[in-house]
Parts: C-alpha cells; structure tokens; sequence
C-alpha cells in the first residue's frame, strides 16, 4: 500500500489510543481523527465464555467502536482490538517486566495466536465487522534471553508481552499471517471495507 494521502470522503474516527495503529493508518495516507474509547476491556474478558478469542476479539472492537459512536453520531467509527491466546489462556498486557517474563516463558518453544478483531460503526450501530488470526511459534528462550529482550524493547503495553513490529519478530520460529494483525490492526481489510462503504 502507498504511503501517499488517502482521501477521506466522510468523517471517520478511530477509536483507539494506540501509537501503533496511529502509525498504521497515518503511514497508509489515512487522515482522520483518534479518541480513546474507556471501554472495560477486563469487564469484557471476564464475562466471555467459551474460548472463542476471535469472537472475543470482535466483541472488545465493536465495544470501541459503539461507545465512541454513540457521542459522534455524523461519524464512522473504527474499532480495533486484539487478543493474545495460548490455548485456552488469553495472555493480557503485562504492564511490567516481571509479568513480561512471565508470559514469555508461557509462550517459549510454543505456538500462540494474535486474534485481531475490527469494527465500523455509525449513529451507534454495527455496520461491519471482520477479524483476522495470525499463528506465531516462538523459539525456546532462556532466561536470559528474554530479559535481554525485554530490556530492548519495554513491551510492556504490549498484547503478548513483545512488540513485533521492533526486535520482537527476532523470537519466532515461524509466523503464519500479517504483520499488521500481529500489530493490532489489519489494515488491508479495513481499507476494502472503507472503500465499500464510501468512506474513501
């Protein structure tokens, strides 16, 4: 995709505080707004059942995406969001570097998901919604090697305790799916799905 400006034929914002899906969309010619939503996205996780972490996923966008739209109705909202699972286990940011070690030595020598799920909305309704999985094996690290890491890259508001787009590719084995879906966001699908609904 060209870096050059898209244009935005209709008020668009996304509902995110992310500095990297910020970086996402502006390094796509994407001009528009960004409002953290307060969603309780702990609230959320804790009353899904089931291990359906895409669907969770897409529940935790769509929650974005409606609580922003319902105070910006002449807007298209954009919710994003992701969940790291292990399993059955949904690995949360770690918010410090003990928990950071923590969740890599769960992930070490094995295969996890980033399930990244999208919404759009508009006068507080759903009007798309899609997900994307990307599947990571990780490569057995030591102790050491972690630590090394985590002082590399602080990933510490990062969905799996790594920040791939940064020195965090360099932990897998093997990776099956887009490096954008690692980051949160799969841009390439809510481009076809801005250009479907006239927002570009």
């Amino acid at each position: 995709m060209s870096s050059d400006q898209i244009l935005v034929k209709k008020p668009l914002i996304f509902a995110t505080g992310s500095e990297i899906r910020k970086d996402i969309a502006e390094s796509h010619g994407i001009s528009c707004e960004f409002i953290k939503s307060e969603v309780d996205e702990e609230l959320i996780k804790l009353n899904f059942h089931g291990n359906d972490f895409d669907k969770l996923a897409i529940q935790l966008a769509t929650e974005k995406a409606l609580t922003i739209s319902d105070k910006n109705k002449d807007y298209f909202v954009v919710g994003v969001d992701q969940v790291c699972s292990l399993d059955e286990e949904i690995l949360n940011k770690p918010g410090n570097k003990d928990n950071a070690i923590v969740s890599l030595q769960k992930l070490s020598g094995k295969t996890h998901h980033q399930n990244c799920g999208m919404a759009i909305c508009k006068d507080g309704k759903i009007i798309w919604q899609s997900s994307a999985i990307a599947e990571l094996t990780m490569k057995d690290l030591t102790l050491d090697e972690i630590q090394r890491y985590l002082d590399l890259d602080e990933p510490y508001s990062c969905s799996g305790s790594y920040k791939f787009e940064a020195n965090g590719k360099d932990l897998f084995l093997n990776v099956i799916g887009s490096e954008y879906t690692i980051q949160g966001m799969d841009i390439d699908q809510l481009i076809e799905a801005f250009y479907r609904e006239g927002i570009i």
